[in-house]
This record gives C-alpha cells, sequence and structure tokens, in this order.
C-alpha cells in the first residue's frame, strides 16, 4: 500500500505514511468573495507567553466522529501524531532524511530479508506504563491476523521481540522497497486492544504514545491536552490544541481574525488573501510532496497510441498552469515526472533538462501526424475528417480543480482539438477511474523517501485504475524492473533503476506531468513561533496531516514574546 499522504484538496491520492489515513480538506476553493474581507480585532487563537493553539485538522461534515481507532478505515482526525505515533518518517524536503521517533534506528541484514528495529527506552504509554518491542510485535500481528487496513499495513513472515527495546522482522523476499510502510508503523498497547475487536470498536477514549491526550468532544470541537508524562520531551509547549469544524466559508475569516493560529486549507491568491495583510505574522508555505499529472485512459483510443500521448503533453503550456490559483508557490516538472528541486538527486543525467515550460505545438502537430491526425481549417481530424473530441475527468465539488482543468482544456484545444471538463460527483469518481469510464482526468501522484514507490503508484499493472495508475497503465517492463528494484538498498542501484523508470515516463508518456502539489500551510506567527519554513524544512507543515510532521512542529513551537 502507499504508505504516506499529505493532501491538499487537489492531490488526490488517499492513502497516507506515519499510519495517517487522510481525507481531503473538503472542496478545494475557499470563496473567492473572502477576498474582499477585512481583519477584525484579534481574538487570538493563543495567547502570547503560551496556552492553547487553535487548527483546522481539515474534518469533513457537520460533526465530528468520535472514532480514534487507529485500525479504522477513516479515523478521526487527531488519532494519529496527537495520540498513536509511529516508529520513524524520511523528510523528503530534506532529500529523504530519516526522523527517529519511536524508533531510534534500523538496520538490514540478510539481503533485505530481516529488519531490526531499536526502540527509544524512554517510550511510554498515556496511562504512564512503559511501551516495549511486545506492543510493537502485538500490533503488526494483530493487523495481519485481523486483516485489518491501516495504511502501513504491510506483508511479512515474522515479527518477534528479542528484548524490550528490539524488534525483528522477517521478510520472504526483499523488503528494502517497504521502508515507508514499515517505519509509520503505529503501534498500539497490547494489554488494551487484546480485548478489543480492532475492525469494530471506535475507541473513544484512547491510550496512546502521543504527546497530547483527548480532552474534550463536542460533535464540533476536538480538544487536546498536552501529557505531563511525555516520554520524548519534558515540556509540551503548546498545553492545548483546539480543532474545531472550519467550514470553507469561514476558513480566511478565522485566519485573518486570528482565531485560527494553524490551518491547511489552499488559499487562492493566499498572498493577498492571507500574507498581505499582516506580513510580519501572517505566512503561508506549500512545499512539494508530489506532482500533478494528466493521466490518459490507456484502455481507450486513441490514448493507447504513445504519439497521441506525446503531441498532447507536448500541448500543455505548464508555465500558464503556476498561475491558476496561486502565482509562485509551485514549479514545473521534469517529464520524468520527478520534481527538480526536491527529487533532483534521482533524476539521471540525460534526463536533468528534460522540462518543457511552454506549450510546444509545432512539435505537438507532428506527432499527431504519426498517429493520423493533421489540424485543417482550425480542427484536429483524423483520416475520415473527425475531429478529435474527448473530456477531462473532474471531481465536481472541487472548484479550484474544475478551474484548473479548465485552463488545460483550453490550451489543448489551440491544437485544434474538442476538449471540455466532465465534473462527476466525489462519490463517483473512483469507481469510473478504477473501471476506465473516462477520457482523461487529472490527479496528484506523491514522493516517498525514494522513487520506488512513486514509480509503483504510477505504473505497476496491479495498480491499475487505482492508486496512482488512473490510466491502466500497463507494462511488462515497468513490471519487471519493478520487481527488480525492490532489492535495491544504496542510492546508486536506485538511481539506477529510477533512470529506468525516466525513460519510460519520457518515451512513452504513460501520463503527462504539469506541476508540482504542495502542502498547503498558513500559520501566524503572533503567538507562537518555531514553524517551519523554506529556511528550516524540518517538517511538512500541514496540521492535518498529524504524525510525525504535524508533532514534530507542535514540539518545536515556542511562546512568542510579548
Amino acid at each position: 500500500m502507499n504508505p504516506k499522504l499529505r493532501v491538499t484538496p487537489k492531490s488526490r491520492p488517499t492513502t497516507a505514511r506515519t499510519g495517517v489515513r487522510v481525507a481531503a480538506v473538503g472542496a478545494a476553493v475557499l470563496s473567492l468573495a473572502l477576498a474582499g474581507c477585512s481583519a477584525a480585532p484579534t481574538p487570538a487563537g493563543g495567547s502570547a507567553g503560551g496556552g492553547a493553539l487553535t487548527t483546522n485538522l481539515g474534518f469533513a461534515g457537520t460533526t465530528i466522529n468520535r472514532n480514534f481507532n487507529p485500525f479504522a478505515l477513516k479515523p478521526t482526525q487527531g488519532t494519529f501524531g496527537f495520540q498513536y505515533e509511529a516508529l520513524f518518517d524520511f523528510n523528503i524536503l530534506e532529500g529523504g532524511k530519516f526522523t527517529p521517533w519511536l524508533a531510534k534506528k534500523y538496520e538490514w541484514a540478510d539481503g533485505g530479508k530481516k529488519i531490526t528495529i531499536h526502540l527509544d527506552e524512554r517510550a511510554n504509554w498515556s496511562d504512564g506504563s512503559k511501551l516495549t518491542a511486545d506492543d510493537v510485535v502485538f500490533t503488526l500481528n494483530y493487523v495481519k491476523k485481523n486483516k485489518l487496513p491501516p495504511t502501513w499495513a504491510f506483508d511479512f513472515s515474522k515479527a518477534s521481540a528479542p528484548d524490550d527495546h528490539t524488534v525483528e522482522i522477517t521478510f520472504d523476499k526483499p523488503a528494502y522497497s517497504k521502508i515507508d510502510s514499515i517505519g509509520g508503523t503505529t503501534p498500539v498497547p497490547e494489554k488494551i486492544w487484546k480485548k478489543k475487536d480492532g475492525a469494530k470498536d471506535t475507541n473513544p477514549n484512547p491510550v496512546g504514545s502521543g504527546p497530547y491526550k483527548l480532552k474534550q468532544y463536542t460533535p464540533q470541537q476536538l480538544t487536546f491536552e498536552a501529557r505531563d508524562n511525555y516520554w520524548k520531551q519534558k515540556n509540551v509547549p503548546v498545553k492545548t490544541v483546539k480543532a474545531p469544524i472550519v467550514t470553507q466559508a469561514s476558513e480566511v475569516p478565522k485566519l485573518l481574525s486570528g482565531e485560527l493560529d494553524w490551518s491547511g486549507a489552499v488559499v487562492p491568491d493566499v498572498k493577498k488573501q492571507y500574507i498581505d495583510r499582516d506580513p510580519k505574522n501572517h505566512h503561508a508555505w506549500y512545499p512539494t510532496y508530489g506532482g500533478q499529472f494528466l493521466f490518459f485512459n490507456h484502455t481507450k483510443k486513441p490514448f493507447d497510441d504513445v504519439h497521441v500521448r506525446k503531441a498532447l503533453s507536448l500541448a500543455v503550456d505548464r508555465s500558464q498552469l503556476l498561475n491558476v490559483t496561486n502565482p509562485g508557490m509551485f514549479n514545473t516538472l521534469n517529464l520524468t515526472g520527478l520534481d527538480s528541486k526536491t527529487q533532483g538527486k534521482w533524476i539521471a543525467d540525460e534526463y536533468k533538462d528534460a522540462e518543457q515550460p511552454k506549450a510546444e505545438l509545432t512539435k505537438a502537430l507532428a506527432e499527431f501526424k504519426k498517429a493520423g491526425y493533421t489540424k485543417k481549417n482550425g480542427k484536429l481530424v483524423d483520416g475520415g475528417g473527425k475531429q478529435l473530441s474527448f473530456s477531462i475527468m473532474e471531481v465536481q465539488e472541487w472548484g479550484d480543480a474544475i478551474q484548473f482543468d479548465k485552463v488545460v482544456a483550453s490550451q489543448l484545444q489551440k491544437a485544434g482539438i474538442d476538449v471540455n471538463v466532465k465534473p462527476i460527483a466525489a462519490a463517483q469518481i473512483d469507481a469510473k477511474r478504477k473501471s476506465g469510464d473516462f477520457d482523461v482526468t487529472v490527479g496528484g501522484g506523491i514522493y516517498y523517501s525514494t522513487p520506488y514507490n512513486f514509480f509503483k503508484d504510477m505504473l505497476y499493472s496491479e495498480n491499475a485504475g487505482i492508486w496512482t495508475n488512473y490510466g491502466h497503465y500497463k507494462s511488462k517492463k515497468a513490471d519487471a524492473l519493478l520487481k527488480d528494484m525492490a532489492s535495491a538498498n544504496d542510492d546508486a542501484t536506485i538511481k539506477k533503476y529510477s533512470a529506468e523508470f525516466e525513460k519510460i515516463m519520457v518515451d512513452d508518456v504513460p501520463a503527462a506531468p504539469l506541476i508540482t502539489i504542495g502542502v498547503s500551510s498558513e500559520y501566524n506567527s503572533k503567538n507562537w513561533t518555531g514553524w517551519p519554513s523554506a529556511k528550516k524544512p524540518y517538517a511538512q507543515p500541514a496540521p492535518w496531516g498529524g504524525g510525525v510532521d504535524a508533532m514534530s512542529i507542535l514540539l518545536n513551537l515556542r511562546p512568542a514574546k510579548g
């Protein structure tokens, strides 16, 4: 399974690393009418000198479910990180840097068929009892035995605990590629969960290892209180975290008034709407965690023709797409599908300059000609005179996504194609992708500690119609390479295999890379300082992801000096 998700409404994947399964934060566009809102006096969410911090965890709907079961398909936001913690993580903003958490380190043996994980001896549960290797082993076996769906779940042969702080996991074959999922394992206390039904229990009063306990639940707000006995850091600086339901219409006004200290909404023209209202205290950072792609349905003609796919990619003006919702926040993708800034270490030398920011219509028409299409009287037609016509499927509720796709459509229309955007209800979109009931769609692919899982998501035949192989791409070559790459553990070998996948992306164009997608985050430094930034990218900045990132931030914040 895909082990990590950091979601913006444009990202579309629905998976997670660090044990987090995150719901997309509502529809993507906050009302543009909010651009005219003026800032009210500041009843700050937090107070100078410390105390409470108010954040938007992205609750969907009008009520908050009280389900803190970490094995549930959709646990309540605040389950992970706040209360249940991961073993470790990797920060792609710092080149995949290892971030220890419940585990201090790990090492592989037996050619990748065995991993030994060393737990932090200080780790304990919120009831004061020690967190041990037996808890981790129990969790792994509990998920395996009961076929539970946490997104970090992975196949293994055996898990054992040679001592209280050491976990050994063995596999039938090299498992280097599972490292993100292994790190995302979120242990639970055996003494409690051996009596629970992991498939049904809502776990309303969780006992976890995280820095917070649930202080108060209402259908409209969660309130978390810092633990006095938190194992990792004696003093948790943010004593109280309030997480109310925040509607799209209220998001920007609450940010401007100071009612929200920290949010993760995609605010259109965020510089004008938020930053410029108080440049000293208002900040936004949308660092890259994946890419946006135009996915072609390979089961439908003419998208099964590589020349058509190449031509469509050539007809896109990526530089224009950068300015659709938030100018200056994103950048164009390398044609390998990787982002040159955050994934550059993996890009082969021959593809370092594989950039195409501007549309190249002359080249596009030449590729179309190879597929039997020519432009006549402003229309791109086949040999029988029929104009090439198709639709771009998009989530009906995502206004910014529809706006984005309309710009893509207008660019393709310049090549003489009849293109329109076809909105589909969010509840139906996954089924249509899975069945292949569409022409073209736009979606996101996410990056990991190495390119393996990114390319597996995009190109693996068994992922056809799911994850980010929305186009039902199938390639025996790609499948074979994935099988071989799973055994790679050193950077040089990983880069060698990555180059093979990059060649597939450039030559076969399974999907057309567009622009990066970012983890949206807005924060107010009036009450709290120490936030991550482009200069200090110690964590992905959105609150709704929970996990290691959000907790790293909460533990790093300090009260602003009044």
